[in-house]
């Protein structure tokens, strides 16, 4: 089956820098598009760059753009490929947002390893008394097994629409990380990696969009795992007052009475002896109040109707022991 590829080469040495090129080989029809690169490689052009490493979808090295689109390309069947590129040749490309080397190859420091550095993800733990074990259900190591399966293919951090803006943002493969010791009973540093975290550019500047969790290819759900160290992190009330105050505020005020007061919940944020903050807010709450939306005590809002419900759905939650 006759293949054409047209891969943006970069590199740093020349004067064009960036340049598109084609090539055409001949591969089998159960071919993937990495097979179909190494063989460009080692048939006609051996300055290509690109990363690889096992070829069977479990170290996620080979990571790049086909056809727009991220993917792991050792996983890509070329007739996948040949489908998306609507009949011209398929397009390759280096993953956005990364810093390159050369032609495809990514800088595997700065995607993966500086970030994931950050969060220290390896477990620390006191040995347990007279010999004894740490034990731990089947419940939290297959969801630990979950979060271990990542191949490290950076497809979550190239979705992330927090990246796009500021490549200094974890992402969400250094938080997945950060989630297998966080949940990991037996690691005594808890609150302390919750708090380090909720730092600047940490976990609460996820913008819960659900792309990281929409391009992951082993569906292990990134967004819902910073949710995860979200609900933690203000049981363990860890990380900055102010997070820990909008929760209470408006948990208080949809549990109470179904609806949220949303004067009461910026005040609260804040904080009442807040008094730098509370006066950030005051041109916001002068017109919020021309609007009718001044802060009243709970006992003056009226329930809407489900209240009941809703405050069972928070009775449940907040005993559910997260």
């Amino acid at each position: 089956m006759e293949v054409t590829f047209k891969i943006k080469r970069y590199d740093p040495d020349s004067e064009a820098k960036v340049e598109d090129r084609e090539y055409t080989v001949d591969v089998d029809k159960n071919a993937s598009v990495l097979d179909a690169l190494i063989q460009v490689r080692e048939e006609q052009d051996g300055t290509l760059a690109f990363r690889a490493g096992c070829r069977a979808g479990f170290c996620g090295d080979c990571t790049m753009n086909v056809n727009g689109k991220g993917a792991v390309t050792c996983r890509t069947p070329v007739s996948k490929g040949m489908k998306g590129a609507k009949d011209g040749p398929i397009e390759l490309a280096p993953l956005k947002q990364v810093k390159i080397v050369k032609d495809l190859m990514y800088d595997a420091d700065t995607f993966h390893w500086a970030k994931f550095k950050a969060v220290e993800p390896w477990v620390e733990t006191t040995k347990p008394p007279d010999g004894a074990e740490h034990v731990m259900s089947n419940e939290t190591v297959q969801d630990l097994r979950e979060a271990m399966s990542c191949t490290q293919c950076g497809l979550c951090d190239t979705g992330c629409t927090v990246i796009d803006v500021d490549k200094t943002f974890l992402g969400p493969a250094a938080l997945t990380k950060a989630y297998r010791v966080i949940f990991d009973t037996r690691d005594n540093r808890t609150k302390d990696r919750l708090e380090k975290l909720s730092m600047k550019r940490g976990m609460w500047d996820c913008t819960h969009c659900f792309e990281a969790s929409e391009h992951c290819p082993k569906y292990i759900e990134p967004t819902d795992r910073i949710f995860a160290m979200h609900d933690k992190a203000i049981k363990n009330e860890a990380g900055p007052a102010s997070v820990v105050n909008h929760y209470k505020s408006f948990a208080a005020s949809v549990k109470s009475h179904g609806w949220l007061d949303e004067g009461r919940l910026a005040i609260e944020t804040e904080g009442y002896t807040n008094i730098k903050g509370l006066l950030k807010l005051l041109p916001f709450a002068i017109k919020a109040g021309m609007k009718g939306k001044r802060p009243m005590p709970y006992i003056f809002h009226k329930k809407r109707p489900g209240a009941e419900r809703i405050k069972r759905i928070f009775d449940k939650w907040e005993g559910n022991g997260k």
